[in-house]
């Protein structure tokens, strides 16, 4: 099964994923960045990270929310490890081992985000996923995603898979991690921006935008009225 390659592909890669991901991901400050400045100006939210793997993106909202409960769903128990590791003494933090699809939410947050995750899934998935998010918020509450897009054409698309081997091409990554995420990356099943803007509407979602665009990175947010 797709999912049972995925859980396997990011268990194995848990060790080093922290350590090379700056290098894999093209400008990824920025595309971080510009997640981290959507979600800022609230008071005490509560917050739900879905696929938030090693935490890297639950360290930053951690940084701008310090007393916020956030919670940091992922199905992968290796990833989860590696991220309580980096919230040791906290006691606001609480993790959550589960398919994000198939999980009973029963907490209401008003920011919940995601990164580099739901591409993997395929689009009746991916509606599926919003439709719960959607759910799961808060009036006035607020979903971002910083994610992967299939180009809108054959011919985008050839750019962009270009332009992802030439990036990781450049880069001081031995050979051997190069491989492992090269292979991850078949696993993908993006959706062009266009379809996640329809599938997040189809969801309810208004002021659904576009914020960030490298290539086949972005950054999308969708407000819940």
């Amino acid at each position: 099964m797709q999912q049972d390659k995925i859980l396997e592909a990011f268990n194995n890669a848990s060790d080093n994923y922290d350590k090379y991901r700056k290098q894999a991901i093209p400008n990824m400050d920025i595309f971080y960045k510009t997640l981290i400045d959507e979600i800022t100006g609230y008071t005490k939210p509560e917050i739900l990270d879905l696929g938030a793997g090693t935490g890297i993106l639950s360290e930053m909202i951690y940084n701008i929310y310090p007393t916020s409960n956030l919670t940091l769903l992922d199905f992968s128990e290796d990833m989860l490890k590696k991220a309580e590791k980096k919230f040791e003494n906290t006691t606001n933090i609480k993790y959550l081992k589960a398919d994000y699809l198939k999980y009973d939410y029963t907490n209401k947050y008003d920011i919940i985000t995601s990164s580099l995750s739901i591409h993997h899934l395929e689009n009746t998935k991916k509606q599926e996923l919003y439709n719960k998010i959607y759910d799961t918020l808060n009036h006035g509450g607020i979903f971002v995603n910083a994610d992967l897009a299939l180009g809108n054409t054959p011919n985008t698309e050839e750019i962009y898979k270009q332009k992802d081997y030439n990036h990781l091409k450049k880069q001081d990554i031995p050979e051997e991690e190069k491989q492992k995420l090269t292979e991850r990356r078949k696993l993908d099943k993006p959706a062009t921006i266009k379809e996640n803007m329809k599938y997040l509407e189809k969801a309810g979602f208004t002021d659904v935008d576009v914020y960030y665009k490298y290539y086949r990175y972005f950054v999308m947010k969708a407000k819940k009225e």
